[in-house]
């Protein structure tokens, strides 16, 4: 699933949350997906958190160094991000037209980066000292 296909499906799910409360209720139930929607929702959710705390961390890491320092942090992250999502795709489009393919791709921003997550804290930590 292409980014803007799953900004759009992230939406309308936000969309029926408003307007149907129980809708909401079992959107938000991850901890046991029975359906390969769920499950592709849920995974998706999942990676959306991790992204969102790999840009906190990124911006507490080029908060604390000087500014050439902070040049090469960037430089580093956005090839990080290029061999991310690369690697992302490679794995999805093995189940191109799958019900699974969001689920797999998913998955592999959620690990991938989940794993750049405690790289990007343990380089806080070590500037930090």
């Amino acid at each position: 699933m292409t980014f803007p296909l799953r900004a759009l499906c992230v939406g309308l799910l936000a969309a029926i949350a408003t307007i149907n409360p129980a809708a909401a209720a079992a959107a938000d139930d991850c901890k046991d997906p029975m359906s390969q929607y769920d499950m592709n929702r849920c995974s998706a959710r999942d990676a959306g958190r991790e992204d969102a705390l790999l840009n906190k961390n990124y911006k507490e890491l080029t908060g604390k160094v000087d500014a050439q320092e902070k040049a090469r942090i960037k430089t580093v992250q956005l090839a990080w991000i290029k061999f991310r999502d690369l690697q992302c795709n490679y794995e999805a489009d093995r189940y191109e037209g799958g019900s699974m393919q969001p689920l797999v791709h998913s998955s592999c921003l959620y690990g991938l980066t989940k794993q750049r997550n405690k790289d990007l804290v343990e380089m806080i930590r070590e500037v930090s000292h």
